[in-house]
């Protein structure tokens, strides 16, 4: 994972709700008490009993493999002595007792021995789950290469490569985003229940089952167990066309493909008009938080997970992945899923595997005799250009050895590449090639979209180049568009502030689509109150809970006396539905982060402080906390406590941007502008520096009569920034100030093509 990302990963910002990607103490078999009644998990060995062809698939897949007890059979490392050198840092393997142990660097920095309690997935490699002495279960980044040693395999290894990560990295293995209750739990186990004790900082995790069994996908089975002893019958005047599940995986139940000679191209012999099976895997194959206790399979996505949309740098600004996005995000843009290709299309879903391999799978719809020649592949038969994957479905390595496919299916676009810099699978294999001679050989051969296809006007957008707000608008409501490439669109919307544009996307709220709905809700945040009250008081009804919460906290800073009756009566549930999904994950400084957020808007400054201190509590070096906080004292006027927090959270993080930047206004505010310069050029001189703090450092600089040095400054961050418009419309003042008509008519242009 690249580490900005990844860092990214972790955190949030000022008034923005954290998304919290969810990978997941010590497990047993008890469910939490208060847990939600109904049907209950039978097991596998009961399942087994009538399922045996499934059952047979399922075992050594991995999902039987997804998580086990440390033994003889499950662990795939060298435990019998090996060591490991990373940093500086020698970790060491081995048994004892019959036992597994780590000897590597603790939260301290210090060596000492941890026990192996877990085995976390088998290929293409094995990662192990660590006991911390207070019982915390953490997952070790130095993982075992389970490939063949042919293929560079049969080592150890470190997930993130050669950077530099000692105890105090928020990406150390004894920290917060490396805690398997956390980070990891609900998608390797069946049934999972997580339970933090806030006072203690301590977990009580339980699950159904170990691994990800058959009720992970199906749901707790005890009903279908007792309609099954029925004979099937159950209730005659009442029949029970689930069988006792809360849903039926029944889309495919009687459809077929057919061949339209012409195109080359399948068609499904019915429209797939429901999205249950993508949304039961999407649980897990997709970036997303967690907002619902007790998710299950049936449940719309949008009720109980919060999925990440298309933005930078999660994804390429084209769409392409790039960061640990999984599939659901790269699926959801493909042409397979606007006509109604489920994951059971391609993938036999209780072993996993394609049901043909390779390219045997694309031609079981898209016809050999068009699709299977030179002349549509461009590469010769039985070359590895030929292979329909290597050109649709181009890989990202992640975790240093793992490859995976990005499942949007589309054509190479080299020519992005030109304008984009965005990744193509042209040149992904001819390393030795430009995205020009590329994007030529395509050209030439005519398959090249035009320009008004999705991905360049998306890539526009997120990328904030000339034209953008039109962009949005246009991308917005184009209904031949993925509906989650629209989301995604409306999301920049925001960055714009233009109410007119905001108007139009905020009509779109009443949408058949659910992202489309939620993006709306959360474009609204930040809205001016009139348009908020007239479109989110609606969306409280919606029956999604991710669109009703995004709702009540773009409602919660506006008037009660603009909203309508129905409106500030329905409020106050769904604002506390709003904190109850945030504490879902109430041992992350995030959600304490964003329920502060939600008090301040509420103007509950009391809880919000509590709420702010309570994520430092947690976590010291989420930096969010901080400078939220800190924002929080600047409102109330105490403006020295801003500052005394601030330099404590320096004095931890020492090379954060956004602390210094913070530390810098508040200084600005108590007139101390000298002192202010210091912080706010240490801002801006630092790594992951953002243009607002290049802008307050110029701004600084003019403000101390040095405007020419404020000039040229703003030059030298519009060249590595790029055509800000803060920065731009800052320059121009500077030059018309300074009577340099001429410069600042340029500029007044650019910031017009913006």
């Amino acid at each position: 994972m690249n580490r900005i990302v990844s860092l990214l990963f972790c955190a949030t910002v000022l008034f923005c709700t954290a998304i919290l990607s969810g990978c997941g103490g010590d497990a047993g078999p008890e469910p939490e008490a208060g847990a939600s009644t109904g049907p209950t998990y039978a097991g596998t060995d009961v399942c087994v009993d009538c399922h045996e062809e499934q059952a047979a698939l399922w075992r050594g897949s991995d999902h039987e493999l997804a998580m086990q007890p440390a033994n003889d059979r499950s662990v795939l490392g060298d435990f019998d002595g090996a060591q490991f050198l990373h940093n500086g840092v020698t970790s060491r393997f081995f048994r004892r007792g019959g036992n597994y142990f780590v000897e590597t660097d603790g939260p301290d920095g210090h060596l000492a021995e941890f026990p192996v309690r877990y085995t976390f997935g088998v290929r293409p490699l094995q990662q192990y789950l660590l006991e911390l002495p207070d019982g915390k279960i953490q997952t070790l980044g130095v993982s075992w290469d389970s490939r063949p040693e042919s293929e560079g395999g049969q080592r150890w290894f470190h997930v993130y490569g050669d950077e530099l990560i000692d105890h105090n990295d928020v990406l150390h293995w004894t920290r917060p985003s490396q805690n398997w209750d956390s980070m990891c739990a609900f998608c390797h186990s069946t049934g999972l229940v997580k339970t933090f004790d806030a006072q203690k900082k301590t977990f009580s995790t339980s699950w159904a089952e170990i691994n990800v069994a058959c009720e992970a996908c199906h749901g707790p089975g005890s009903q279908h167990v007792a309609w099954a002893s029925s004979g099937g019958k159950g209730d005659p005047e009442n029949p029970d066309t689930r069988k006792g599940f809360a849903v039926r995986f029944d889309e495919r139940d009687g459809v077929s493909w057919m061949l339209d000679r012409r195109s080359g191209n399948s068609t499904r012999s019915r429209p797939r008009t429901t999205t249950v099976e993508i949304d039961t895997c999407a649980a897990c194959h997709s970036r997303r938080s967690q907002i619902s206790r007790h998710p299950r399979p049936g449940d719309g996505l949008l009720d109980d997970f919060r999925p990440s949309l298309i933005s930078a740098p999660l994804y390429h600004v084209d769409g392409q992945v790039r960061d640990e996005d999984y599939v659901y995000g790269s699926f959801l843009q493909s042409r397979m899923y606007q006509h109604g290709v489920t994951c059971s299309d391609c993938h036999e879903p209780h072993s996993l595997s394609l049901r043909a391999p390779g390219s045997k799978m694309c031609l079981k719809c898209h016809a050999a005799e068009k699709f299977d020649t030179t002349e549509h592949r461009l590469h010769r038969a039985g070359s590895a250009g030929a292979s329909c994957i290597e050109c649709h479905m181009p890989t990202t390595t992640y975790m240093q050895v793992d490859s995976r496919h990005d499942h949007s299916f589309r054509l190479p676009r080299p020519d992005l590449s030109l304008k984009f810099g965005t990744p193509n699978a042209c040149t992904n294999c001819h390393e030795d090639r430009d995205p020009e001679w590329a994007a030529g050989i395509l050209r030439a051969n005519d398959k090249l979209p035009d320009g008004k296809h999705w991905q360049k006007k998306l890539a526009t957008i997120l990328s904030r180049q000339p034209g953008t707000r039109g962009l949005i608008d246009e991308l917005s409501v184009d209904t031949s568009v993925p509906a989650i490439i629209r989301a995604s669109a409306i999301m920049q919307a925001p960055f714009y502030r233009d109410a007119a544009l905001i108007e139009r996307l905020a009509a779109l709220a009443d949408s058949e689509e659910p992202l489309i709905r939620w993006a709306v809700a959360r474009e609204l945040q930040g809205a001016p109150a009139p348009l908020i009250a007239r479109y989110a008081s609606a969306m409280l009804d919606d029956p999604l809970r991710a669109v009703r919460i995004a709702a009540a906290n773009a409602l919660a800073p506006v008037a009660l006396e603009l909203l309508p009756a129905h409106a500030q009566s329905k409020l106050r549930p769904v604002l506390n539905e709003s904190i109850e999904a945030e504490l879902v994950n109430n041992e992350r400084a995030e959600a304490h982060v964003n329920i502060g957020n939600l008090q301040r808007n509420l103007r509950h400054p009391e809880q919000a402080e509590q709420a702010y201190r309570i994520a430092l509590d947690l976590n010291p070096f989420f930096v969010p906390a901080t400078v939220n906080l800190a924002d929080l004292y600047k409102e109330q006027g105490r403006e020295t406590d801003g500052e005394t927090l601030l330099r404590k959270a320096i004095d931890l993080l020492p090379e954060q941007p956004a602390l210094h930047y913070a530390l810098g206004l508040s200084l600005v505010r108590q007139g101390r502008t000298g002192e202010a310069q210091t912080e706010l050029r240490r801002a801006a001189a630092s790594t992951g520096a953002e243009p607002r703090m290049a802008l307050a450092y110029a701004l600084i600089l003019d403000a101390q009569g040095e405007t020419g040095e404020a000039i040229a400054y703003l030059n030298g961050a519009l060249e590595y920034f790029g055509d800000d418009p803060g920065l731009l419309a800052a320059l121009i003042n500077l030059y018309q100030r300074t009577n340099r008509q001429k410069d600042a008519a340029a500029l007044i242009t650019r910031l017009r093509n913006l």
